[in-house]
């Protein structure tokens, strides 16, 4: 496995991390986590090398914690990292009880510890936040960031940092109003989604550590894509997706949620093997992505302007599915995803005309359904 330093933390961190969120469910209650199959995978991706684990108060009920917690019974402590995340605003509707925000995000992280059974956390997060929530809540007077720097320093917490879906302004915004307080972040990065490069930039100046979420596209590149393997000879697609995050110097760690002793076994192969992608490499994907950007528009830019169809077609979704195919080659997904649409898939257009004229991008919508029609209806009956 190869390591990397998790910004000014200090820590050092495997290359892949482990993302707790889709743990193993229990065979006859798919809702309730299989904590004997979790501590299995946790246990083994130990042996391969993985030392950094991320949950969260929310995922699955607290079940997440509390396997990670079963798994740490049996490792030393100090040889495991744990980054977990703690609650913010609009997450609270979730948490019972009507407490001061300082309050309860105390409370939850007392909870968090007690679910681990641990005395600290190494890293925690204040989770998805926004700058928004960040200025009320967060870096607000006796807010959230003094309560965290309370219990960082009674040693509950190492380090303190924030997970965000926003855009990649508000994100750097959100550091620089930290005062230096926040010294690690978890952003999503992967090949279908490079808007947060200049964020990762961004923090490798400034030495702050970066865990990325999502580096195999939430599990849309776990599917072959024809497009980039022809082009770079990729052996899979997940390796090239993880080895594109990782090629990125500003990148401490790239967490997959892994529920299969299979996934784990492949992704800690790639991260302990882990080449960074050459400039050539690079190239050649800077070149497949600007004509992906070129044919996304002659398909479909999902405004809608379309819908709704009388005779129940979503339009957008089946477009949706055929730029998966045609663009990014992902075969399989784009089956699944055209599968998923029912009876509004594209062979319930009657050809009204109804759409016909209403597309900004002046595409012709009829016989691009009937593409689509024809397209997945040979393939499904492969």
């Amino acid at each position: 496995m190869q390591y990397r330093r998790l910004g000014r933390t200090g820590l050092t961190v495997s290359a892949l991390g482990f993302g707790c969120m889709r743990l193993p469910k229990l065979k006859d209650n798919p809702r309730v986590v299989d904590r004997d199959a979790s501590v299995e995978l946790f246990m083994r991706a130990y042996e391969l090398g993985v030392n950094f684990f991320d949950t969260a108060y929310l995922y699955d009920g607290g079940d997440s914690e509390r396997a990670l917690g079963e798994f740490l019974k049996h490792v030393p402590r100090e040889k495991v990292i744990i980054q977990d995340k703690n609650p913010v605003g609009h997450q609270w509707w979730q948490l019972p009880g009507n407490e001061a925000p300082a309050s309860l995000w105390r409370r939850c992280l007392e909870e968090m510890l007690e679910r681990l059974g641990v005395d600290y956390i190494d890293v925690c997060l204040f989770h998805d936040t926004q700058l928004v929530t960040f200025r009320i809540l967060v870096k607000a007077k006796n807010g959230l960031l003094q309560e965290a720097l309370k219990a960082k320093e009674e040693g509950l917490i190492k380090h303190i940092g924030f997970s965000s879906h926003d855009i990649p302004f508000h994100i750097i915004s959100m550091i620089e109003m930290s005062d230096g307080a926040i010294e690690s972040i978890v952003i999503q990065y992967n090949l279908l989604d490079r808007r947060n490069e200049p964020v990762i930039d961004y923090c490798r100046k400034n030495d702050i550590g970066v865990a990325i979420m999502g580096p195999i596209g939430g599990g849309r590149l776990i599917h072959p894509s024809e497009v980039y393997q022809k082009a770079l000879g990729a052996h899979s697609t997940p390796e090239l997706a993880l080895r594109f995050v990782l090629s990125n110097p500003g990148v401490s760690t790239a967490m997959s949620g892994m529920n299969s002793l299979d996934q784990l076994e492949q992704n800690a192969a790639v991260a302990s093997d882990m080449k960074p992608l050459s400039s050539e490499e690079l190239e050649l994907i800077d070149k497949i992505q600007k004509e992906n950007e070129r044919l996304l528009n002659l398909y479909c830019t999902g405004c809608n302007y379309c819908m709704p169809c009388p005779n129940g077609v979503n339009i957008p979704a089946n477009f949706a599915a055929l730029i998966t195919l045609r663009v990014h080659g992902l075969k399989q997904l784009a089956i699944n995803q055209y599968k998923a649409l029912g009876e509004a898939n594209a062979e319930a257009c009657v050809n009204c005309g109804e759409c016909v004229g209403k597309c900004p991008q002046h595409i012709d919508i009829p016989n691009r359904i009937k593409e689509v029609a024809e397209t997945f209806s040979a393939l499904c009956k492969q």
